[in-house]
């Protein structure tokens, strides 16, 4: 299932698969097609969503005419092409316009960032016949806005028909109950209400479209509704996709359900599927980095812990160092030097900005790139290579290399840690058949299967969590490595953070 947009409000071409079942964050910076995508979606299910959302100007010939648009959409094989023709957009062949009925949805919502989404209810109120709220409305409200008034609210009718609900929050003032109604309701409060309301009469199977989903929400509000929609999506199987430009929902959905939309360099718009977080904030803003001091770019959340430790022992060493730094996970290493790279354009000058590789990089892949003759790769190390250094390992082979030295020497109290309180004896697992049958097709695979089991076995013997457990251990890696003395470690940082 893939729609085409052509010449639509400044988009000159942007080519969308629409994904599986689940939970989909669609972000990019302002004018990348967003909203224009989520309203060519919406046409799936709604005749008038070109007429709603590309607005035209009757009468005149230059002037929102939409020349030359046009909105593709492919299913199975068949296409239908939609072009404005100076008075309502037609599809081309005709024959074909019915492929719309043919996408697998119950039906297709769009909440939009404009008025209809948080209008209080315009009819007069009368809290004469009060009914009870449904329980799952309730709840969403509860969840999300965390205050206990939502689980007694209440709805009248102002009219007959679907759509005259207006809800009210009952209050006690002395004997008498009294209420306030949804027009005294906060923005965000209103928003996560219709939504709430939505969500809960939409049939399974659908798909839902949000656009600017944390308009008006605390961030903690915003991270409490994406828990919401998710078990909700999982429930009835939907397909949600919303829009947004928050770092805090960017940074807690799971990266393989980031969509980034980012124009490329023929002036059309790409979209990238798997992003890391970071790489998506440093085309939105990176503006909570600004204040740091430092930026280490490094390849996923194993060398961050690593690097973590790294600048902990390194500033008890120098107590009079405190710099204010943070760790960023990118991707490969590709995209870290890529990331290095075009940071400068991000981020300010007085913040300074170096690129931790893992040391299997220097020791295997750029080699191969030179073997193979990959020169935008050589190229692009060429130009950053004075801001990247390597770390003392390729993390996981470097912890698991050392559970296997402290085995083979018999060096078993080593291999014991204190979790939450709880004394874990590592040295039990590591000497397992469990443990040392894992193989997989190359070290670094089987390293990182080897650690994901100790840090499963200790999780489930302590009841600590599995970052804090993942963080001790390569404070213990690290401990080991500069036992004999920190001047290496001290070589490897301070030159910059001296800087």
């Amino acid at each position: 299932m893939i729609i085409e947009l052509q010449n639509v409000k400044g988009i000159s071409h942007l080519r969308f698969e629409i994904p599986n079942t689940g939970l989909w964050l669609l972000t990019g910076v302002n004018g990348s097609g967003k909203t224009s995508l989520l309203a060519a979606l919406y046409r799936i299910g709604n005749g008038r969503a070109f007429q709603d959302h590309f607005k035209t100007t009757a009468g005149q010939d230059r002037l929102d005419t939409f020349k030359d648009s046009a909105v593709t959409y492919h299913l199975n094989g068949e296409k239908v092409t939609y072009r404005y023709g100076g008075s309502r957009w037609r599809p081309k062949p005709s024959t074909n316009s019915v492929l719309l009925n043919d996408f697998p949805y119950e039906s297709v919502v769009f909440v939009g960032a404009d008025a209809s989404r948080v209008e209080p209810f315009a009819d007069e109120i009368t809290p004469r016949y009060t009914r009870p709220v449904d329980d799952e409305v309730k709840s969403f409200l509860y969840n999300v806005l965390q205050h206990d008034k939502w689980n007694n609210l209440v709805y009248v009718n102002t009219r007959r028909g679907r759509g005259s609900e207006a809800y009210l929050v009952p209050y006690r003032s002395g004997r008498a109950n009294h209420y306030y109604s949804e027009k005294n309701f906060s923005l965000g409060e209103l928003c996560v209400l219709k939504l709430a309301k939505q969500l809960h009469d939409i049939a399974e199977g659908s798909l839902v479209l949000i656009d600017e989903i944390e308009m008006a929400l605390h961030p903690q509000a915003q991270v409490r509704l994406l828990s919401k929609l998710k078990d909700i999506a999982d429930e009835k199987q939907l397909t949600v996709i919303f829009s947004t430009h928050s770092s805090t929902l960017i940074k807690h959905v799971r990266r393989q359900n980031i969509i980034f939309l980012y124009e490329n360099d023929q002036g059309s718009v790409d979209t990238k599927t798997n992003a890391y977080p970071a790489e998506v904030l440093g085309e939105l803003a990176f503006d909570e980095e600004m204040n740091n001091d430092f930026i280490f770019f490094v390849e996923d959340e194993e060398a961050k812990l690593l690097l973590e430790q790294l600048c902990d022992i390194y500033t008890e060493e120098r107590p009079g160092i405190r710099p204010a730094y943070s760790i960023v996970p990118i991707g490969g290493y590709v995209q870290v030097m890529e990331m290095l790279e075009r940071a400068s354009q991000i981020i300010p000058p007085h913040v300074k900005r170096y690129a931790f590789l893992d040391a299997d990089v220097l020791e295997e892949a750029l080699p191969e790139a030179r073997r193979t003759g990959n020169q935008a790769v050589l190229d692009l190390y060429s130009r950053v290579r004075r801001n990247v250094s390597s770390l003392p390992c390729t993390p996981e082979v470097g912890v698991v290399e050392m559970f296997q030295r402290f085995s083979d020497d018999n060096q078993h109290r080593d291999l014991q840690f204190v979790f939450s309180g709880n004394r874990t004896r590592l040295d039990q697992h590591v000497t397992s058949p469990e443990y040392v049958n894992i193989h997989a097709d190359n070290p670094r695979k089987v390293a990182k299967n080897k650690l994901n089991s100790v840090v499963n076995y200790a999780t489930q013997n302590s009841g600590a969590d599995p970052s804090s457990i993942r963080r001790k251990i390569y404070r213990k890696y690290c401990d080991e490595l500069y036992v004999t003395g920190r001047g290496p470690l001290l070589g490897l940082l301070g030159p910059m953070f001296n800087t």
